[in-house]
This record gives structure tokens, sequence and C-alpha cells, in this order.
């Protein structure tokens, strides 16, 4: 051991906790659980946690207040002596930022950036990232297009599905607009969906958020009713793909509607309503359809969870 090095003990572990949370007792690990900080080190307590190292000790990492953090006793199991690693159902990854490791969370829509040596891409060197934007070059030529979900909430009675619908849309940019009333207004956008499995990922989150609001929060009195309006503009619109949907009025609630070019990138879409009847037009002259699907098991799932 090297002379002055920290070690992790009792009173090691409470500092660093009031170094990262200060007097809060109770917050939630990188992987969303719960930690308690009376817990430590307590594996009978569901709240238990213990101090780890972001960069395992045996791929050289430090026992330094930079290389340590906080976790969940299960999070540290899952992660392990691992640099790529699932926890809490979720991916993660340990990349180098400067001088010191971060744990990143990996999306299920997004293809690890990496090298011809299948190495994480550092973009604090510059050399390495010119070099991946010239292996770009002739590969990504086409403007994107903005992806806009406009989810209407009517008479809501509990905040926490704001933050439901946040975790679900975890890797896009989200808003949220009191229109008064307990009625609130949620935005998910996506400034740059180049690929059609953007559009399909975007489409399939929206349907599993479909199937929770009429299956689940509409019944339970979350909220009275919904309106969920998918979009998608190109880039130069992105200021009007915010307002687009507010051109027509919905057939009726609780139900989800698309416009015409997501059908055009996604043709499961397309196939779905053919030759339905469009209810309007989008602000932009795009038509628009509903698009009521559910996850059909989820449905019953959550059907069984309602009391």
């Amino acid at each position: 051991m090297e002379a002055n090095a920290m070690v992790i003990n009792h009173e090691t572990a409470m500092s660093l906790w009031s170094k990262r949370y200060g007097k809060t007792s109770k917050v939630k690990d990188f992987a969303g659980r719960e930690i308690l900080k009376a817990a430590y080190n307590n594996r009978n307590s569901e709240y238990g946690w213990n101090v780890d190292h972001i960069l395992p000790q045996s791929k050289g990492g430090k026992t330094t207040d930079s290389n340590l953090i906080c976790c969940h006793i299960l999070t540290n199991d899952e992660k392990a002596n691992k640099t790529c690693f699932t926890a809490n159902g979720k991916q993660f990854e340990i990349i180098k930022v400067e001088n010191h490791y971060e744990i990143k969370q990996k999306f299920a829509t997004q293809k690890p950036i990496t090298n011809t040596d299948n190495e994480v891409i550092n973009f604090y060197d510059a050399a390495a990232g010119v070099r991946f934007f010239k292996t770009l070059k002739g590969i990504q030529n086409k403007r994107p297009f903005v992806g806009t979900a406009v989810i209407k909430l009517y008479n809501v009675t509990a905040i926490a599905i704001l933050d439901f619908i946040r975790n679900m849309f975890s890797d896009k940019m989200i808003s949220f607009d009191d229109d008064g009333d307990d009625n609130i207004t949620v935005y998910v956008i996506d400034y740059n969906m180049p690929q059609k499995e953007d559009t399909a990922d975007m489409i399939e989150k929206c349907v599993v958020l479909n199937t929770y609001l009429s299956h689940y929060f509409v019944p339970m009195n979350v909220v009275s009713a919904y309106n969920i309006f998918y979009g998608e503009h190109r880039e130069n619109d992105r200021q009007l793909s915010l307002t687009s949907h507010n051109d027509y009025d919905f057939v009726r609630y609780n139900s989800m509607y698309i416009n015409e070019l997501v059908a055009d990138y996604n043709n499961d879409v397309s196939d779905n309503i053919d030759g339905e009847p469009n209810v309007g037009q989008d602000y932009m002259g795009n038509d628009v359809f509903e698009y009521d699907y559910i996850k059909t098991q989820l449905a019953k799932n959550l059907d069984k969870q309602v009391k």
C-alpha cells in the first residue's frame, strides 16, 4: 500500500457521502436505486450501499475521491470489475474524461462510438475526434430530422407521472409546460434523427406510454385524459415542430396521433395506417393520422395492477 493511501472504511465512506450529497440522507445511485446514509454496508437493508471504484482497481483505478462513488450494494455487485456492465436493467460504460473516469449510461438506440480498435472515442483528444469525423464523411450526408412527441395530460393528480415520462425518454430532451387547471404538456424532442431506427425507437416508446396511460394512469385517476402526438419535421423547421400539433383538433381524447413523415420513414407504421382517413394537417402541411396502438401483453398486465 502506498504511503498515505486512502483506506475505505465507515469514516471515509461518511466523508465521501457528505462531499457528494451534503446533509441529504436518502438519494438514488447512478443506476436509479435508492440508498440511505444510515444503511452503509448493510446487506440486510433494501437501501444498503457501499463505496465502489469507478475505474476498477484491477484496471488501474486508484483509491481517490475522484475515482470513488457511493452506490447500492446490488449495483456494486452487478458492476464488479467490469468497464461495460448492466446495473438495475440499464447499460453503462466507464469512459475517461480529461484526467478522471466517469460512468455513462448507454441507451438502447445508441451505437457505441468506437474507433477501428473498438475503443470508445475520447473527444478530448483532438486527433482522435478529427479522425472519427473523417470516418463519418460519406456515411451520413443527409440533413437530419427533428422528432417531437407532444404529450398533453389533463387533470394531473400525481406529479410523479412527469418523472415516469422523463425516465422513459431519458435519452431525449424533455420540457414541461403548466397549462393551468392541473393540465400539463410534455415535450420530448430529438434534434438529430438521421436513421430509420431512431423513428422506430420513438414510435415504440410512444406506444408503450400510450399503453400505460390508457390501461393504468387513466383508470387510476392519475390523469383524467391525455393525447399523444408524435411528428417528425425537417431540421430547418425545428422551432415550428414544437407547435405543429396545434393546427388541428384531436378526434378524441386518450389516443395517439402521428404525422405523415413518421409513416414515410417506418414501413410498419405506414402499413398500419394505410387507408385510414387523416384528422387534419400539422402546421407545416403534413397529414396527421390517428395511431392508437398499444402493447397487448403489457396492457393485460397493467389491467391486473388496477385496483
